[in-house]
C-alpha cells in the first residue's frame, strides 16, 4: 500500500519527538512520538508503507510484519481523520 498526505496537512515534530499533524481545516492532532518515526519513514519512501516499515525494523530491531501491522493501523488512524490518502501502487516500467 502507498499513501499521499492530503493537501494541506502540515506536520511539526516537537522537541520530546511528539508528532502534531494539522488537518486543512487547522484541527490539530497529537501522536506519540513513535508516530513521529512512522511518518517520516513514510515521506523518505514515497508513501510506500512496505518500504517505511522495513527501515522502521530494522531501526528498531523489531520483527519487520510486526512493524507494519502498527504502521498500517496508524495509516488507518492518519486515514479516518482525513489527513492521508490510499495511493495506487507506482507502476514500474520493465
Amino acid at each position: 500500500m502507498n499513501i499521499v498526505i492530503e493537501a494541506g496537512v502540515t506536520a511539526g515534530i516537537a522537541e520530546d519527538g511528539a508528532l502534531t499533524l494539522l488537518s486543512p481545516q487547522g484541527a490539530p492532532h497529537f501522536y506519540a512520538p513513535e508516530a513521529s518515526a512512522m511518518w517520516i519513514a513514510l515521506r523518505q519512501h514515497g508513501g510506500n508503507v512496505r518500504a517505511a516499515a522495513a527501515v522502521l525494523g530494522s531501526a528498531w530491531n523489531a520483527d519487520v510484519s510486526a512493524v507494519g501491522r502498527l504502521l498500517r493501523k496508524q495509516v488507518t488512524d492518519w486515514q479516518r481523520a482525513g489527513l492521508v490518502k490510499a495511493s495506487p501502487a507506482p507502476v514500474h516500467a520493465s
